[in-house]
This record gives structure tokens, C-alpha cells and sequence, in this order.
């Protein structure tokens, strides 16, 4: 493949990972409005939980979540470890697109399961494990340049000519500097 067509390539599927990013936001979103709005009366105050199964529950949402997000950046790690041995950038491509679906789906398992603590416990205190979820997917936008580590050709030509500039004369036509 040339230069071209792997760039063409890369914006496509960094077209899709965004599709599929911007559908887990709107999906959190609406699993978040959903137990929010219509499925729980919570009451002004805490109320203290009297059955040991909803704080095991609690408890184990919160250790859940704390563990996942390390997780995730664990298993990109490893994922673009692998990737580095692979050759094509198709075969890349799709160990990026199983790292991403790994990640989003642990992010979405924890995102439910803090919510489920919500519901059953009637505090508002998952909803802060939630909202950790929410960010940690917001931060994880995916990029399958980033995954490669290619840089941008244009910051490079930009930074290349920028230093070429800075030591040239002000004049520098030939007809000026001769007058």
C-alpha cells in the first residue's frame, strides 16, 4: 500500500472507532437517564441499607470500577505490543479494534453495574463511580494513529519549515538583499 492509501485507511476506521465511541456516550447517557429519571424514587436523605447483600453489592461495584480503569490501559498496552509485531495495517487495525470493543465493554459492564448499585441501594453515591466510568470512556476518544504511533505529517512539515524560517534572513529574496 502507499503513503496515500494506508492514510485513507487509517481516517476511515479512525471515522468508525469514533462512530462506536460516540455510541457507548449516548448509550451511558441513556442507561444514566433511564435509572435517573424514570426507574428510582430517591429519597432526600441516605438511607442506610439494612440487607448485607446490597452493601456487598455497593462495595463490590466500587472495587469493580476502580479496578477496571487500569485494566483498560493494562490491556491497550499489551494489545499494542502485540500489534508492534504484526506487519500489515490491517491486522493492526483489527487488534486496535478488539482492544477498543475489550475496553468499552469493560467500561460498560462497571457503568451497569454501578448503576444496578444505585438502583437497589437507593443512594446517590454510585452515581460518583458512575460518573468516574463516564469520564474514563470521554478521555479514551480512539485514535488508530495513536494506537501506531504515526505522527501527523503536517505538525511535522509545519515544525520543519517553522525552524527552516527561524534562520533565514528577513530578506530573503536576493534582489532585496543585493539592493
Amino acid at each position: 500500500m502507499t503513503p496515500e492509501e494506508i492514510n485513507n485507511y487509517i481516517n476511515k476506521k479512525n471515522k468508525f472507532y469514533t462512530f462506536i465511541w460516540l455510541f457507548f456516550l449516548f448509550e451511558l447517557i441513556a442507561f444514566f437517564s433511564l435509572f435517573f429519571y424514570y426507574l428510582v424514587e430517591v429519597p432526600k436523605e441516605t438511607l442506610k441499607s439494612g440487607n448485607d447483600f446490597n452493601t456487598v453489592f455497593l462495595y463490590l461495584s466500587y472495587i469493580i470500577v476502580i479496578a477496571v480503569v487500569p485494566l483498560s490501559y493494562k490491556i491497550y498496552d499489551i494489545k499494542r505490543k502485540q500489534a508492534v509485531k504484526k506487519t500489515g495495517i490491517q491486522q493492526k487495525a483489527e487488534i486496535y479494534f478488539m482492544t477498543v470493543l475489550i475496553n468499552f465493554s469493560l467500561f460498560e459492564f462497571a457503568a451497569i453495574l454501578t448503576l444496578a448499585a444505585f438502583y437497589i441501594n437507593k443512594m446517590y453515591e454510585p452515581l460518583y463511580m458512575f460518573g468516574i466510568i463516564f469520564v474514563a470512556v470521554l478521555l479514551n476518544k480512539p485514535s488508530l494513529k495513536r494506537f501506531l504511533q504515526i505522527k501527523d505529517e503536517k505538525t511535522e512539515n509545519h515544525v520543519i519549515i517553522s525552524e527552516k524560517e527561524k534562520d533565514k534572513p528577513k530578506f530573503a529574496d536576493n534582489e532585496q538583499l543585493e539592493k
